[in-house]
Formats: C-alpha cells, structure tokens, sequence
C-alpha cells in the first residue's frame, strides 16, 4: 500500500531558508501506476527560494519535525 502524501517542513541545504513540502514516505510500485515525474515530486523537495532540489533519502528528521541535511 502507498502512503498517503505527509507535509513537511524543509531547511534547504543551499540557502537555509525553512520552507513546506509534502512527501510520500512508501510507494508501493506495484500497486499503483504513478509516472516519472509524480515518483520524483513525492521523493524530493524544492526550496521556493533558490529552486535547489534535494532528494528526501539525504535528508535526516530533527526532533522538532524538521527535515535537514545530516552532518557528516
């Protein structure tokens, strides 16, 4: 079963700039016929402000909710 799409809250790792975005936290392939384009948008986020896309996967979630670039 696909998950229902989840907000988020996003600080792009370009600029820091904080910002919403939605995500599909399971997409189940073989249930549903989603396209290229829909696969990329539930699995990434654009910041508003720089246009600088992250894939969610390198993205680690704080404990207040928000979703930012781990340290390495």
């Amino acid at each position: 079963m696909t998950s229902p799409p989840r907000e988020i809250t996003v600080i792009c790792p370009k600029c820091w700039a904080e910002y919403r975005d939605w995500i599909r936290p399971s997409i189940n392939l073989a249930l549903d016929d989603f396209d290229e384009e829909y696969l990329d948008q539930a699995t990434s986020a654009t910041c508003p402000k720089c246009m600088h896309k992250v894939s969610i996967d390198v993205l680690i979630v704080r404990e207040d909710g928000v979703w930012e670039l781990g340290s390495e």
